[in-house]
């Protein structure tokens, strides 16, 4: 499984240039004890039948995985939208594009942002499908 650093949660956070805040907000710790942040590194699965970018984001300290669907409707103003939640590794290693919706709904809870959502990040609940619907966001 070939993962590539993601520069908004790895890279930058190191470089001191991503808001750490959000980053800890979006994973949580890596060490709670430690407060230590995760390192994340980013693997693209593909697109779905829908559009949608499929990636899986795993900590290299503590192996932790998560599932990141991104979806921009381009004919709408502020139309793109991302769901992300954790996800075993053994899910996460066999993950294909077009299952990953289906995931979300399984999960207890999952994060939602994008310019759809001004940027704000939510933590929200199944069903998947509509944190996805096509609306334009604010302007």
């Amino acid at each position: 499984m070939k993962y590539t650093t993601a520069k908004k949660c790895a890279d930058e956070c190191e470089a001191g240039v991503a808001d750490l805040e959000y980053s800890i907000s979006r994973y949580g710790y890596c060490s709670e004890a430690q407060k230590t942040a995760h390192q994340i590194e980013s693997r693209p699965v593909g697109a779905d039948d829908q559009y949608g970018e499929v990636t899986v984001n795993r900590c290299r300290r503590c192996g932790r995985c998560w599932l990141h669907y991104l979806m921009e409707y381009e004919y709408l103003t502020a139309g793109g939208r991302w769901l992300e939640g954790e996800v075993s590794p053994k899910i996460a290693a066999s993950l294909k594009p077009d299952d990953a919706v289906a995931l979300f709904d399984k999960m207890e809870w999952f994060h939602c942002s994008g310019s759809a959502y001004g940027g704000k990040l939510r933590r929200v609940t199944a069903p998947a499908k509509i944190w996805l619907t096509p609306f334009p966001g604010p302007a």
